[in-house]
């Protein structure tokens, strides 16, 4: 909410300047920040146009003559299809500072001399969507003749400083004028001076030419109207029209005009109707029927539901409660009569409609958080008194009431020494009760006890902890002493798990991979994708769109979104992980449980072209390299291996594993599906994933630092022909097996496939390293050991040694 300085000086004495009244409202609990318009601008003053003619070398053109308050007139050369002689225009003199940078200067246009600029109001920094319909495409031309020379900008309230109140959900009172001069003058200990709307008692009638019923009077707590007969609609006079584009709102006419200034005023929206476009002369708020049809103002349609609170007349839908009204009833420039509702609606059903319509907007703003019952009448009034003199009516109705609810103060009870007590502060009573006034709220003082009536404007307040925080934000929580807390202090860290998962992170890190951090709800197709763990799907009551309806069950999918965002970006070499959350639900369980994964994707060049090196494209042995230091990093004493599958559908078959720890399962690795990565448009991917839960319950062994061996190892290499199925770990293992104590490594160093090697049948080499660390090892020793994995593995696999 934009609070104009200059309209509220009218309800308090305003001295400071809107940066000291900004710091100090966000002293007191709500946010502020000060707001200058047309900063940068000058040079922009009201001018007469006295003389037009076409230009002589355009069609579109025209040759302006315009006084300007100076000596003599000057000449402007203008495009805006609607200047016509005797307006009174914004004019820009040479020099003149625009937004964006633009600076007005003396030229020819076409051969004739052009002096400066006639300005529409979007061309002085009024957003377009804001100026009046009748000068969107034109320029600004002012309704009434004004001073030449005057200042264009101060006319048009654009010289107005303003604060911006970023206010909590619990303080929607300050959504009107009215409130925040309230909180404001509490602040600085001056009571505002608000006027009570007047009618003329002469043209107030017992007219009952419409009558009103609500269906669910707990849906609508007030709904109350008035008739205006024989009413003149037209431009609204130009102090209303520039308060409300300061507001962000567009004037419209003087009917729609006052009801939104008094929306800003009161905080109270007010609905306008054309009260001779009524099916009938009976209005029914009542709940929308399923299916039902509604045309908005801008001639969209919408498909209401039967939780939509709707106003009719008839068959007819005038409006969504609280929400839009529509166009069948919209006042024009040729209505005569006109009906006027202020009403109190239902806050969570005008939440819902707005949110299903995607139509939120000021009206519907505050309904949610609340609006003042107290001044639902009173608001109706204003807006009644406003029409009446900018469009001279001739009959007034008395208050026609749908609903209405007595508006009764809260009456909050409490005792100076308790509210000192919880403040921890030794404020007198005198103060105490100061404050208490300052707020505009009455109270009694029997003895040590205080009892506050809260008017209604302050909805928010209901209980003793309210009244006490009121009371030491006026204070000034910038006067508190601090202190140190006293007691038990409690050392903070990490617990063990989230120790051991950033550890994971580290290594990632600490290998080239980015973090990335998804969003954790996906489609129903993305979340079935990687759906390993066959878990039971958890979908939202309300997602916000079908693209968000699913709980994640596999950081996989996020992953491959933000390869395909980079790779359609030309950001081909990608290397990301996440570590996160899934959602895993078992049969019979209302609640999912979240377990904690660690996953990542890589794509593209491993290692680029330079100098001393070659490009290389990334393969499945990187990504397990990758994986097999992370799983370093887990200190388990458990056997890792790598389980080729094909169960995983989106992972290519030849190119997939699961990662397993002494047979259990804790993960998989492999390359994405050529198909699965041409629905996604990315190219080749390999991807991991970990469950971190599972990897924090293996058991750890213990590390114990040694000195580095004194005696040199010795090595050995091993050729073999084995058959093709048969997997280099299992070859590993068995050399491991059967290698005695002194075996520390086997790595293999070749494999081949082609000529000279029998069809069906793969050569491996390995080189295998023994090391004694307390003696010098004899080749007697390493042979013996040697001998023993040469024949167990032609025993176990028929191998061949080569």
């Amino acid at each position: 909410m934009k609070i104009s300085l200059n309209w509220l000086k009218e309800y308090i004495p305003v001295t400071h300047t809107v940066e000291e009244i900004a710091n100090k409202v966000s002293l007191t609990g709500i946010e502020s920040n000060p707001v200058t318009l047309s900063q940068g601008l000058d040079k922009l003053v009201v001018g007469h146009i006295t003389s037009i003619k076409p230009h002589p070398d355009s069609d579109h053109l025209n040759v302006c003559t315009v006084d300007v308050g100076e000596d003599e007139d000057i000449q402007i050369v203008c495009g805006a299809p609607n200047v016509a002689d005797g307006q009174y225009v914004i004019v820009a003199r040479h020099g003149a500072h625009l937004p964006e940078g633009k600076r007005i200067k003396h030229g020819k246009i076409r051969g004739i001399e052009s002096n400066g600029m006639i300005c529409g109001l979007d061309e002085i920094g009024v957003p377009e969507k804001y100026v009046p319909e009748a000068f969107q495409n034109g320029i600004y031309v002012f309704p009434e003749a004004e001073k030449t020379g005057s200042n264009a900008l101060e006319l048009l309230g654009l010289t107005d400083e303003m604060v911006d109140l970023d206010i909590t959900p619990n303080r929607a009172d300050t959504l009107g004028m009215h409130g925040a001069a309230w909180e404001i003058g509490a602040t600085y200990d001056e009571k505002p001076d608000i006027k009570k709307a007047e009618l003329d008692d002469a043209k107030v009638k017992e007219l009952s030419d419409v009558t009103a019923e609500v269906n669910d009077p707990k849906l609508v707590p007030d709904f109350l109207l008035r008739e205006l007969k024989d009413i003149t609609v037209g431009e609204s006079p130009l102090w209303m029209q520039r308060r409300l584009w300061n507001q962000n709102i567009q004037p419209v006419n003087n009917v729609i005009d006052a009801a939104n200034y008094v929306m800003i005023e009161y905080g109270q929206p007010i609905q306008a109707y054309d009260l001779d476009k009524l099916q009938e002369n009976k209005l029914v708020v009542r709940n929308a029927k399923s299916g039902e049809k509604f045309t908005l103002e801008d001639d969209t349609e919408k498909s209401l539901s039967h939780n939509d609170l709707v106003v009719t007349s008839g068959t007819q839908i005038l409006g969504l409660a609280g929400v839009a009204g529509g166009i069948s009833a919209r006042v024009t420039p040729d209505t005569k009569n006109v009906l006027l509702e202020s009403a109190v609606f239902d806050g969570v059903s005008v939440r819902k409609s707005a949110q299903r319509h995607d139509l939120r907007g000021d009206a519907s703003n505050r309904y949610e958080k609340g609006v003042d019952n107290g001044s639902v009448s009173e608001a109706l009034q204003r807006a009644v008194q406003l029409v009446d003199q900018t469009g001279s009516v001739s009959e007034i109705s008395q208050e026609i009431v749908g609903n209405k609810t007595e508006a009764n103060p809260t009456v909050i009870t409490g005792s100076i020494a308790h509210i000192n007590h919880l403040m921890g502060l030794d404020l007198s009573t005198d103060k105490i009760m100061k404050i208490i006034d300052q707020l505009g709220f009455e109270a009694k003082l029997d003895g040590d006890a205080v009892t506050v009536t809260i008017p209604t404007r302050r909805w928010d307040m209901a209980i003793e902890a309210d009244l006490i925080e009121e009371v030491i934000r006026i204070y000034g929580y910038e006067n508190l002493k601090g202190t140190l807390p006293s007691g038990m202090e409690t050392s903070g860290g990490y617990s063990p798990k989230r120790e051991f998962s950033n550890k994971l992170s580290d290594s990632l890190l600490s290998q080239g991979l980015d973090e990335v951090i998804n969003f954790a709800l996906l489609s129903k197709t993305e979340v079935k994708a990687f759906n390993t763990k066959k878990t039971n799907l958890t979908k939202l009551l309300h997602p916000m769109t079908e693209d968000h309806e699913y709980l994640r069950t596999s950081l996989i999918p996020g992953l491959v979104n933000n390869v395909a965002y980079n790779q359609a970006r030309n950001n081909n070499d990608i290397a990301i992980f996440e570590q996160a959350r899934i959602f895993d639900r078992h049969q019979g369980e209302d609640r999912p449980a979240e377990v904690e994964y660690i996953s990542g994707a890589i794509s593209g060049n491993i290692a680029n072209d330079s100098w001393n090196t070659t490009k290389k494209e990334v393969d499945f042995y990187d990504v397990k390299g990758i994986v097999e230091e992370l799983l370093s990093f887990t200190n388990a004493k458990s056997h890792f291996e790598y389980v080729t599958t094909d169960e995983i559908t989106n992972l290519h078959p030849g190119q997939s594993a699961f990662i397993t720890a002494d047979g259990q399962r804790v993960g998989y690795i492999g390359k994405l599906h050529p198909s699965y990565q041409s629905e996604h448009n990315i190219d080749d991917t390999f991807v991991f994933e970990l469950n971190i839960d599972e990897l924090f319950e293996l058991n750890k062994r213990k590390v114990q630092s040694q000195t580095a061996p004194k005696y040199p190892s010795v090595s050995r290499d091993l050729a073999i022909l084995v058959d093709k199925d048969v997997e280099s770990g299992q070859i590993v293992n068995d050399i491991f097996t059967n290698g005695g104590k002194y075996l520390i490594d086997a790595n293999i160093f070749d494999l081949y496939q082609g000529s000279h090697v029998k069809p069906g049948h793969k050569s491996l080499g390995y080189h295998l390293v023994f090391q004694n660390p307390n003696d010098t090892l004899t080749d007697e020793t390493v042979e013996q050991a040697f001998d023993v994995i040469k024949e167990s593995l032609v025993q176990k696999f028929n191998v061949e040694i080569r």
